[in-house]
């Protein structure tokens, strides 16, 4: 079970001017100038959902519980060939010290070695993994766990992290006009659900994912969710 919390996810993309990025190896890299990523309509975007800790549902903005706060935003693009690229932040309205940084995470050898999503960390793929976690070919492209150690241990290789990375994922996990439709399925029963669907990792595919807080629910509850200590619950197990 988490705490209660609202989010939006809206897709972006590149703006037609948008001046051309890529790296050393010559991997694209989504622009940080503002004004190089625009808003996509339709689909999710605009959306308002709630998570009442057991299920999720989209509400109009002027019937949501009152007293959200801004908790954080993460921007989100896949690389074909690369994997994804992760801003803290709005990237259609970027700070200047906004930069994109590769998908990482950090590994808790203490917390059941489970894996942390971020964008600061030096591990590219995750601590460990089961056969049985069908979660993982779902949120992630092979890059990430084809190397990492197999266990056969049922308490390792769970998957917690930053939440607006965490919902990036999961709407990269379904095709754009398949998010609406699958979002209010992917969490019930207080627990995240894994489906076998076709992947929306489209090359240059973006989004942008805002999480509040929700009272009852505090800015620390998010936190201590993200840590996996909320209830004891991870995202994936």
């Amino acid at each position: 079970m988490s705490p209660p919390y609202i989010f939006r996810i809206d897709e972006i993309r590149e703006a037609h001017n948008a001046p051309v990025a890529g790296n050393i190896t010559s991997d694209w890299i989504p622009p940080n100038a503002r004004g190089a990523i625009t808003r996509v309509t339709g689909g999710v975007s605009g959306m308002w959902w709630l998570c009442n800790g057991s299920s999720i549902a989209t509400f109009p903005l002027d019937q949501l519980p009152p007293g959200r706060r801004p908790y954080s935003t993460y921007s989100v693009f896949y690389s074909g060939g690369f994997g994804f690229w992760v801003m803290e932040g709005d990237a259609t309205n970027p700070s200047n010290e906004a930069t994109w940084q590769p998908l990482r995470f950090d590994h808790d050898a203490t917390n059941g070695y489970s894996s942390y999503l971020c964008n600061a960390a030096e591990n590219r793929t995750i601590s460990c993994r089961r056969l049985d976690q069908q979660w993982l070919k779902m949120l992630l492209p092979d890059i990430y766990f084809d190397t990492s150690p197999v266990t056969p241990h049922g308490q390792y290789g769970a998957l917690k992290g930053e939440l607006a990375i965490f919902l990036a994922l999961v709407a990269f996990a379904m095709q754009p006009e398949q998010v609406p439709i699958v979002l209010p399925v992917m969490y019930q029963n207080r627990r995240w659900q894994s489906y076998q669907m076709p992947p929306g990792r489209v090359d240059r595919r973006g989004v942008v994912v805002y999480v509040y807080s929700c009272p009852p629910g505090t800015r620390e509850d998010l936190k201590t969710y993200e840590n996996g200590e909320y209830n004891g619950e991870k995202y994936y197990h």
